[in-house]
């Protein structure tokens, strides 16, 4: 064979094809080692009989490192905002919780204003997960209202409630 020319046989073509078939199951293992969101949440925690807040994902709140210590039990580690945004009642605002990877307990978190009315219900969070928006659950006028994020412990085991933390809150609706 002359420089320049290249062959056409049947050799080239199956390294060829070949190759891309190996890299193809390469890349298929990588995506079924590596799972969905599905596997690390819904699926992760389906033999516990409770349901994971739709709004719920794995990991922390914009990505940074929470500690990871394991949490004494009957204790929580989390982030909370205080001051949670709403551009209206029927548009996601900025519940921006978390409940951090060394946790031993499932969450719920609660908006209740200082009137009693609650606003805000979760489903349940596991440990190491955050919910970023979330709707308002009852309507609200614009303005500020004052009152307490309520935050429930569960058993992992047996799903009692252990106790529940309040935190003070303001809430802003915008219209």
């Amino acid at each position: 064979m002359r420089a320049g020319q290249k062959s056409t046989g049947p050799i080239p073509l199956l390294v060829s094809v070949g190759a891309i078939a190996l890299f193809g199951f390469i890349g298929v293992l990588l995506v079924w080692m590596s799972g969905g969101p599905a596997d690390t949440l819904e699926e992760k925690w389906s033999g516990y009989g409770i349901t994971i807040d739709p709004n719920c994902r794995p990991g922390t709140l914009g990505g940074e490192a929470a500690k990871e210590d394991e949490v004494e039990y009957g204790s929580l580690h989390y982030l909370l905002n205080t001051a949670p945004f709403f551009p209206d009642c029927d548009t996601e605002g900025s519940i921006c919780f978390q409940s951090n990877k060394g946790n031993r307990h499932f969450v719920r978190i609660s908006y209740v204003l200082d009137d009693g009315d609650e606003v805000y219900r979760s489903d349940m969070l596991p440990p190491d997960s955050h919910i970023q928006k979330a709707k308002l659950q009852k309507r609200l006028a614009d303005g500020v209202y004052p009152g307490v994020c309520r935050i429930a412990l569960f058993d992992m085991d047996t799903l009692e409630l252990l106790g529940t933390l309040e935190e003070t809150i303001t809430i802003t609706v915008q219209r």
